[in-house]
């Protein structure tokens, strides 16, 4: 928890900290060598799946094996999108639901007053030992995005009738109220998913995002008072100072196809780098180059403090087992100080 914490605040702690949004099963299972259950989704009630205790036990064997050092607690209003499947078997949101003003009312969110909602978190926080735990968010205009889709959601802009306005407000005032419970009840930072960009650059224009979305989002952040954390894919490099002016303490992923970590760390060196350990490469690589590639990001990175180590989205199930296991032996080699192994 502390060398989370001290990375946050821009620090170089003891060793450079390994933090995950999503570490899925299989690949867990694979590097653990026990049946590892992690649910990283949420029933259509916008209620976890399985218990609070049960989700922080599974990831602390996450944990233990990949030398990891957060657990995540998702608390992500719903989103109304179709649901697709694909040949693997890997869940994929489609099409927006909510599109027009008249399908409004099917956007409905947990009370985030009942104090029943909070159960699960509480009995998570019970559970999660000296690991970092994180509260997972979204802010709002990755959820609007979700909902509506880009296309109605441009469109709304576009034809003035406040539709998208009025979404992206419900989910930012239905997130004011969230965070603040999760900040009283313990939680050591917030994680905010808000997806806006794509390898081609922002999804909306950054004149829309001025006018629009960042007036609405500085709402909905107003209220962190603990550490935390911005994650958007994509080439955020056209939005990257409205996104900093927003006030979080570190930027995840910084996908490095898209995005060169050390041109962000030289125009904002206060702000503290999360992930950019290429995912394509460790699918596709081979265990010495993604070696390479950690020690790499390390040793350039993690003197000057406010950087820790985490893939450039998630350690999923497509993976080589290979590859991830050169990086967790990787980031065991080099994460301590003086970082040359």
């Amino acid at each position: 928890r502390e060398r989370v914490w001290l990375a946050l605040e821009g620090q170089e702690p003891d060793a450079v900290p390994w933090i995950e949004g999503i570490v899925e099963d299989d690949i867990a299972s694979k590097i653990a060598g026990e049946p590892i259950r992690v649910s990283w989704d949420i029933a259509p009630t916008g209620r976890p799946v399985m218990s609070g205790a049960q989700l922080a036990e599974e990831q602390k064997k996450v944990c233990r094996a990949f030398g990891k050092d957060n657990l995540m607690y998702n608390a992500f209003a719903p989103i109304y999108a179709e649901r697709m499947v694909g040949p693997d078997g890997r869940v994929m949101v489609g099409r927006g639901l909510i599109d027009s003003r008249d399908k409004l009312p099917q956007l409905v969110f947990p009370d985030p007053h009942d104090d029943s909602y909070y159960a699960p978190a509480a009995e998570f926080l019970a559970h999660k030992g000296d690991y970092a735990a994180c509260g997972s968010i979204r802010l709002g205009i990755g959820a609007t995005l979700y909902t509506m889709g880009v296309e109605a959601f441009t469109y709304s802009l576009m034809d003035g009738d406040g539709l998208a306005e009025e979404i992206l407000q419900r989910y930012v005032d239905w997130n004011v109220v969230v965070v603040q419970r999760l900040q009283e009840m313990g939680f050591d930072y917030v994680w905010a998913f808000d997806d806006i960009a794509a390898d081609s650059g922002p999804l909306i224009s950054p004149r829309l995002y001025r006018e629009v979305v960042l007036p609405r989002l500085k709402e909905a952040v107003q209220v962190i008072d603990v550490p935390w954390i911005y994650h958007s894919d994509g080439d955020l490099n056209p939005l990257l100072a409205d996104l900093v002016s927003l006030g979080m303490n570190a930027l995840h992923p910084l996908q490095p196809d898209v995005m060169d970590i050390y041109a962000v760390r030289e125009a904002f060196p206060g702000l503290g780098l999360v992930g950019n350990i290429d995912m394509t490469l460790m699918a596709q690589g081979r265990p010495e180059q993604v070696t390479e590639l950690v020690r790499e990001r390390i040793q350039r990175l993690a003197p000057a403090g406010g950087y820790m180590i985490s893939s450039s989205n998630s350690i999923t199930d497509y993976l080589q087992e290979a590859n991830v296991r050169a990086m967790v032996e990787a980031v065991r080699t080099y994460r301590h100080r003086p970082y040359t192994g």
